[in-house]
């Protein structure tokens, strides 16, 4: 019996091996025809026989770097996404750690309240927001997109740190109040630190949706101010479209986000697994 299940067991686990490669090589198997394409030439990129192995080329991403203003838009877009992930993250903090520790009449209706702002499609409130910015003279600055990211990702760091705030105990608080400390100190020096995995996995989600946005970055800059998705649309022309630069481009603009997941991989795994998404 003993031996059965020991086989048994060995058959799942093979299974399972087979499953989660099948499944990786589906949703990885886009990304790697996306990077081999960017580093083929025209005439490998197109054959009518698809070449797998063909020699590398660096010439697709020299190219993009120097031709055009695609390397500008990256640069963009690594501007844009990073400030208004920092500045999500503090005033979401602001926000959301007083909803954890203190009860506030009506509470549950404003932390959903929140949530929904969030829920809003972007289209429906696109001229409205363009109306206002063009008012105060941001419109085709890139601290127009500053300020959108920032109220796009507000509640949904708001909703999140909230409860990896609330999953670290009170009790470790009010020891530190015990001891001296006031409760900025104690936020900064115990809160902070304690929910650091959910607050690196907060920042890292804010920071793809920053990223990836088109229809805001699209509308409200100008041609010097475009960011790294809508400067993909330079490659699109009326006579051709340029797909091995396009591949490239798009490579680049995998990669900041692929860097900083595999950098951010500890606390990730442990933050997605606290509080709001426990």
């Amino acid at each position: 019996m003993t031996g059965a299940r020991r086989r048994r067991r060995r058959r799942m686990a093979t299974v399972r091996a087979v499953v989660a490669l099948v499944l990786t090589l589906l949703f990885m198997g886009p990304i790697l025809w996306m990077i081999s394409t960017a580093l083929k030439v025209g005439t490998d990129a197109f054959s009518a026989t698809p070449k797998i192995f063909a020699s590398p080329t660096m010439d697709n991403f020299v190219h993009v770097f120097t031709e055009g203003s695609f390397a500008r838009a990256l640069g963009t877009s690594l501007f844009t996404a990073g400030l208004s992930t920092i500045a999500a993250l503090l005033l979401g903090a602001g926000i959301a750690y007083p909803l954890a520790r203190y009860k506030i009449r009506g509470q549950q209706h404003l932390s959903f309240w929140i949530l929904s702002l969030r829920i809003i499609p972007p289209i429906v409130v696109i001229i409205p927001l363009f109306l206002m910015l063009r008012t105060i003279g941001l419109t085709g600055s890139v601290w127009s997109l500053v300020v959108i990211y920032t109220y796009m990702n507000l509640p949904l760091t708001v909703w999140l740190l909230r409860g990896f705030f609330a999953d670290v105990p009170k009790e470790v608080e009010e020891a530190s109040f015990v001891d001296g400390a006031g409760r900025l100190r104690s936020f900064f020096g115990i809160t902070v630190p304690l929910a650091l995995p959910g607050i690196v996995a907060t920042a890292l989600l804010a920071f793809i949706f920053a990223w990836n946005e088109f229809l805001f970055a699209n509308i409200l800059t100008g041609a010097n101010t475009r960011t790294a998705p809508v400067g993909l649309t330079e490659y699109v022309t009326p006579v051709n479209v340029e797909w091995s630069n396009i591949m490239a481009a798009g490579t680049l603009v995998v990669l900041p986000v692929w860097i900083g997941a595999l950098l951010a991989q500890r606390y990730l795994v442990r933050g997605l697994t606290l509080g709001a998404v426990k």
